[in-house]
């Protein structure tokens, strides 16, 4: 949620948006704003829990607090695991709690048949282990599934004389308290409303940071800022939000692309899919680690596509990694690898797009559409602006080159060798780019490839 990434996120200037003031908490200092990156790394840079995952999340300067998930399997050793059950990210199946650790440790995380891309198989870790291996290299955040998990972390914590260098969030207080009694820095986790409990009676048990879910209401989130605490939210995976987030007086963003998220620390010109890794910022519209698949935002393929395979979902995947300006041309090569039974299904470039949250009907900017039956057409708002007449797409493997000119006062597209269009419009210039497929709903569309993004 993710190490070609090493390479990729390192070899890129850092250009800093805000040069954070460090403070102190419970032992560990952070900055004025901090990042936690989710299962070790950020689920969309790298498989959840990993060794791979620590790796990257050690290498991440963008990175404060690199979040695990703890269990406690059959014989009473601890797994470094998320799900209750094993089926999601290996081919086997049941409770990871029936498991012996012998059993644990011989799964096999297959990372390269949902991850995709240059993800490499490989096998979970115990706790015993991220202790040992990434500790002191970097501080971590575990995160026990229960309160017995969570007296397994503390324990071995305390045992390996590593309170300085681990915390623990849980959803249960008295395990909060648990921890900062044993020397441990809490952050009591609030998923649900039902789990707010009263600001001031986390204050009082002597617990200083919560971490709440991103999607609770404002003026519940608010009211743990108000009474002092130090507040991170989490699942936060986009800008828009992060953004409203901070106006709310919240601190600490826990994400599963903590790179994408720190700002623009990370840019391209041109698309990364020759790499065959998913480069920070490429978020599907399911923007959630657990249901993270290479099918949620497409799959790279040889040699330099990136696919959005064949079905049904209505799909369009956030190309964090570019950034558009006020005035620039686009540019884009999509292929139907597969056509659909309906000749109105098309392929999509989502541009100029004021927000980064995922994206729905309602997701404001333009729409570059080219359907199966060659027509180009231009929406704003999903309102239809122009239309242009171009050669349909009749046979598999057909390619077309796009090219979008944005200008301060007009927007002017074009399907390469037919006429383009121009019309006068000044409403949308923001930054984000998402690729994308049209269908219609619950029948599968067209498999497409896009290949030479180009933002000049």
């Amino acid at each position: 949620m993710r190490r070609p990434l090493v390479a990729a996120v390192t070899a890129v200037a850092l250009v800093p948006i805000w040069t954070p003031a460090a403070s102190a908490e419970g032992g560990f200092r952070l900055p004025q704003r901090f990042f936690i990156a989710h299962r070790a790394s950020g689920s969309f840079l790298a498989p959840e829990n990993t060794a791979a995952a620590f790796e990257s999340g050690i290498h991440d300067p963008d990175a404060d607090l690199l979040e695990f998930d703890v269990q406690v399997l059959k014989d009473g050793v601890g797994g470094v695991w998320h799900d209750l059950s094993v089926d999601r990210i290996t081919p086997s199946h049941g409770r990871v709690d029936a498991r012996t650790s012998k059993q644990f440790k011989k799964l096999r995380i297959d990372a390269h048949t949902w991850f995709g891309g240059t993800a490499r198989d490989t096998h979970p870790l115990f706790l015993d282990e991220v202790l040992a291996k990434y500790a002191k290299r970097k501080q971590l955040l575990a995160h026990p599934k229960d309160s017995r998990a969570a007296r397994l972390v503390i324990k071995h914590v305390v045992a390996r004389h590593l309170t300085g260098h681990v915390q623990m969030q849980t959803n249960t207080l008295s395990d909060a308290v648990a921890a900062r009694r044993a020397g441990m820095t809490a952050q009591f986790l609030i998923g649900t409303e039902r789990e707010a409990i009263s600001p001031r009676t986390v204050r009082r048990a002597g617990i200083q940071r919560v971490s709440i879910n991103s999607q609770l209401p404002d003026s519940l989130i608010a009211k743990y800022v108000r009474e002092g605490l130090i507040v991170a939210c989490f699942n936060v995976e986009s800008q828009t939000r992060r953004d409203d987030l901070y106006r709310l007086g919240v601190r600490g963003i826990d994400t599963d692309d903590p790179v994408y998220l720190h700002g623009t620390r990370y840019r391209r010109s041109t698309d990364p899919f020759t790499t065959g890794t998913y480069a920070p910022g490429h978020m599907g519209q399911t923007q959630t680690a657990a249901a993270m698949t290479q099918y949620q935002r497409g799959r790279f393929t040889a040699p330099n596509w990136w696919t959005i395979p064949y079905g049904r979902a209505d799909l369009y995947t956030r190309q964090g990694w570019a950034y558009l300006g006020r005035s620039y041309t686009l540019r884009a090569t999509v292929r139907f690898d597969r056509l659909s039974s309906r000749r109105a299904d098309a392929a999509a470039v989502h541009f100029a797009a004021p927000t980064d949250d995922p994206f729905t009907a309602h997701t404001r900017g333009y729409d570059l559409v080219l359907r199966q039956d060659g027509h180009l057409d231009l929406y704003k708002d999903h309102r239809l602006l122009t239309t242009v007449r171009t050669p349909p797409i009749t046979r598999s493997a057909t390619a077309a080159s796009l090219t979008i000119t944005v200008a301060p006062w007009t927007v002017t597209v074009q399907r390469a060798g037919t006429r383009g269009a121009t019309i006068s419009d000044t409403s949308y210039r923001g930054h984000y780019l998402y690729l994308g497929r049209i269908n219609r709903p619950g029948h599968d569309g067209p498999q497409l490839s896009f290949r030479d993004i180009a933002v000049e």
